[in-house]
């Protein structure tokens, strides 16, 4: 017999049947904040900022946070930032070139 196997993509246009999670960063508290229900009551889960993290950062580290967290499970996850929401839409096909920035780095492995 012959198989064969598709991948599922890991981006859709269309809200998945799952979990919504949502993620926000404040430049001025220096924090990330992921927040997501869970039964009746809302779960919270804060990042604090490294030392030369910027708010672009901090909210990649609040997605990456999301993916890791739910990795094995379809997630929403939403974001006000236009450059998470950029980044995301463009890694599938992106080469990452090397970073000097290590947070940076760090994060797109």
């Amino acid at each position: 017999t012959d198989q064969c196997f598709e991948e599922l993509p890991k981006r859709s246009e269309v809200p998945a049947e799952g979990l919504t999670v949502f993620t926000d960063a404040s430049k001025t508290r220096k924090k990330a904040a992921i927040t997501w229900p869970e039964g009746s009551i809302g779960k919270k889960y804060v990042i604090q900022s490294q030392p030369g993290s910027s708010l672009q950062t901090l909210e990649l580290s609040a997605v990456v946070w999301a993916f890791k967290k739910w990795q094995t499970v379809p997630i929403n996850i939403v974001s006000d930032s236009l450059y998470i929401v950029g980044a995301v839409q463009r890694i599938k096909r992106a080469v990452l070139k090397e970073l000097h920035n290590s947070i940076l780095s760090q994060l797109f492995r």
